[in-house]
C-alpha cells in the first residue's frame, strides 16, 4: 500500500509543477521489480503524470505520448489525462494535435478544470491572412508573421500620455 501512497505524492509533486522531482519519484516507483500495477485507475493517474514529466524533463516525446495514451485507455473519462497528453503534444511542438486532444477530452469531461485550463493555454489561432489559401502557403506565412510582429510591437510599445494642447503665446 505504501507504493500507492508514493504515486499520490509524485502526482501532487507534478501538479505543483516540480517536474524534475516528480520525474525522479516516478522513476524510483516504476523502475523496480515490485513497482505498482500498471492496469488500475490509480496506475492511470501515475502513468499520465509520469508521461508529462518524461516529456518536460527528458524531452522523450514518443514515450511520453505512449504513457499518456495508456492512461486514457485505462481511464478515458478523466480530463487530467487528456490535459497531460495535450501538454505533451504542445511541448513536442505539435500544437494542432494538442488542440485536437484537448477538444476530444472536453467532449468526454467538459467540467474538468485542469483540461479547461490546458485548452485556454493553447489559445485560439487567428484566421489565415488570405483565407482561401492554405495556412502553410508562403503568402499566409509571411503575412501572419508581419501581423504577429505588428501586434507584438503594439503591445510592447509604451503608450503616449495624452495631454491638453499647449496654448500659443
Amino acid at each position: 500500500m505504501g507504493r500507492l501512497k508514493d504515486i499520490d505524492v509524485a502526482i501532487v509533486t507534478a501538479q505543483e509543477e516540480d517536474f524534475l522531482r516528480a520525474y525522479n519519484m516516478f522513476i524510483e516507483l516504476y523502475g523496480t521489480e515490485d513497482g505498482p500495477p500498471l492496469d488500475t485507475p490509480k496506475a492511470a493517474n501515475g502513468l499520465s503524470y509520469f508521461g508529462l514529466c518524461v516529456a518536460l524533463v527528458q524531452k522523450q516525446y514518443k514515450s511520453a505520448i505512449d504513457l499518456c495514451k495508456r492512461a486514457i485507455d485505462l481511464e478515458f473519462y478523466n480530463g487530467d489525462h487528456y490535459a497531460n497528453l495535450a501538454r505533451v503534444y504542445a511541448a513536442a511542438g505539435n500544437r494542432k494535435k494538442a488542440v485536437e486532444v484537448a477538444d476530444a477530452g472536453l467532449k468526454v469531461a467538459p467540467e474538468s478544470e485542469i483540461l479547461l485550463a490546458a485548452r485556454r493555454e493553447l489559445g485560439v489561432r487567428a484566421r489565415p491572412a488570405v483565407p482561401f489559401l492554405d495556412r502553410s502557403n508562403p503568402i499566409n506565412v509571411t503575412l501572419g508573421h508581419a501581423r504577429h510582429a505588428r501586434k507584438s510591437s503594439e503591445v510592447g510599445a509604451p503608450q503616449r500620455k495624452k495631454t491638453a494642447p499647449r496654448k500659443r503665446r
